[in-house]
């Protein structure tokens, strides 16, 4: 893999930091927000979820936007909506501008999500790009951790507002960063400049040859594709929407964010006592969390997307029968905590070398790329309208269902979800964006794209 390729990807993917750091520092922060402002169980959760609803905004408005001004463009402002947002949520002083500052932090999620993936995939060589577009996902779990660590530091005195502020730091980096980066040459290619689009190649592969290789078999992709993105809905491309948000679906209806967001509820559920010590307990689903998706970075083009996708579900699973079985029990027992944190530990794990980065990579891959920014957003939007539906829903299903009929719906999705990736999820694993798109005009089976 050529260096260059790599530190490109690299800065491109610190929008995933803001991404896991946004996401996962309100698990700590809402028990001292609630405190402050003296909150019931529905304002919590509206303040939670006021993240996903802009992240719903952002993916919905921004698709079309990718698709004409370019990836790079969208970072950048996504950048500058971050830093806003952060500066926002950190000096609120009161519910509703929080609420609003939040909303602007998920609008610059949202854009984040789909974007920074489809910029990394289109840059990267076919043999690497799975493990290049899941430095994204490292760079999510990287910040979750990393907001969990902040957490714990400014839980000692209730400094919920520095928990927030630290955020504006990647922000700074990535915006920065991003001034420097090329734009993609697919994007470039399909805008018609095809001298700038050798260029950035030439640059990104160090070699003329396999650049203007690359760049003739972008351009026959291109020459059957019209620019309009109801092009995205016609018989042969629709069917890609079933493969792109069923997997958008299934990675939030599994669970995850009810660990990611309320984590420290959770242990205090199970009889954790203070918030620092809840909070330090949700590290180690930090530390897992970015060793396991180190492990799929590694994997992912060796290994394949479909084989981590019934490894990591399956775990998943079996981790969701662990904690029913210990929410079952005495809250009180020593083997109660264990067995609920090893639960939790495991569903991290079959997560994140699924999951996690995977669903990310194929929303990435599987569109043509006059509309796979349109695309892209339209899985995204259904990602974070069902990521919204789980977190403001947990603590209610809790309150009728009990804790184990709740993690029990969860175990169900898991075992729908294997049979959806049986059924309609290619392996896409060494075969070239174009390939892909080749394999889709001609009409194979959603299973068959990715054959080479």
């Amino acid at each position: 893999m050529r260096y260059y390729v790599f530190l490109v990807a690299f800065i491109a993917a610190l929008s995933g930091i803001l991404f896991g750091y946004d996401t996962g520092v309100i698990s700590g922060a809402i028990l001292f927000i609630s405190q402050e402002f003296h909150l019931s169980s529905a304002l919590n959760g509206f303040i939670v979820s006021a993240v996903l609803m802009g992240a719903c905004a952002g993916a919905l408005i921004s698709g079309r936007m990718t698709d004409h001004i370019g990836r790079k463009i969208m970072l950048i402002l996504d950048a500058l909506l971050f830093i806003v947002g952060t500066f926002m949520t950190a000096l609120a002083p009161s519910i509703p501008l929080l609420v609003i500052g939040r909303i602007i932090v998920g609008i610059a999620i949202g854009i984040a999500s789909f974007t920074a993936p489809l910029y990394i995939s289109e840059i990267s060589p076919k043999n690497h790009r799975g493990a290049l577009v899941s430095l994204n996902q490292l760079s999510i779990a990287t910040g979750i951790f990393i907001s969990y660590l902040v957490d714990y530091h400014f839980s000692q005195h209730a400094q919920w507002r520095w928990m927030f502020g630290v955020g504006i730091i990647p922000a700074a980096f990535l915006l920065l960063g991003m001034c420097f980066l090329p734009y993609s040459p697919r994007w470039m290619a399909s805008k018609g400049k095809k001298e700038k689009a050798f260029l950035i190649l030439k640059k990104l592969r160090r070699c003329a040859i396999i650049a203007e290789n690359e760049l003739d078999e972008i351009h026959r992709s291109l020459q059957h594709e019209n620019t309009s993105w109801k092009h995205l809905f016609r018989p042969k491309i629709r069917n890609t929407l079933l493969i792109a948000v069923g997997l958008a679906v299934i990675q939030q209806i599994t669970g995850i964010n009810t660990i990611l967001y309320y984590a420290p509820t959770i242990f205090q559920m199970s009889g954790f006592t203070g918030a620092s010590s809840a909070i330090f307990a949700s590290i180690g689903i930090g530390i897992v969390f970015l060793i396991f998706t180190i492990v799929s970075v590694l994997l992912i083009d060796k290994l394949g997307r479909k084989p981590l996708l019934y490894f990591g579900i399956s775990f998943m699973a079996i981790a969701l029968l662990a904690m029913m079985w210990a929410f079952s029990l005495n809250s009180a027992l020593l083997t109660t905590k264990i067995l609920l944190m090893t639960g939790m530990l495991m569903y991290v794990m079959g997560f994140a070398v699924s999951l996690g980065p995977i669903v990310w990579l194929m929303i990435s891959e599987i569109f043509p790329t006059q509309v796979r920014g349109f695309g892209a957003s339209i899985a995204t939007l259904f990602n974070w309208a069902f990521n919204g539906l789980v977190a403001i829903s947990f603590l209610s299903l809790i309150d009728h269902l009990g804790k184990p009929g709740t993690f029990f719906i969860y175990f169900i999705a898991c075992l729908l979800s294997l049979v959806f990736v049986a059924l309609f999820v290619p392996e896409t694993k060494n075969c070239s964006l174009e390939k892909i798109e080749a394999n889709l005009f001609e009409g194979k089976k959603l299973r068959d794209l990715g054959i080479c």
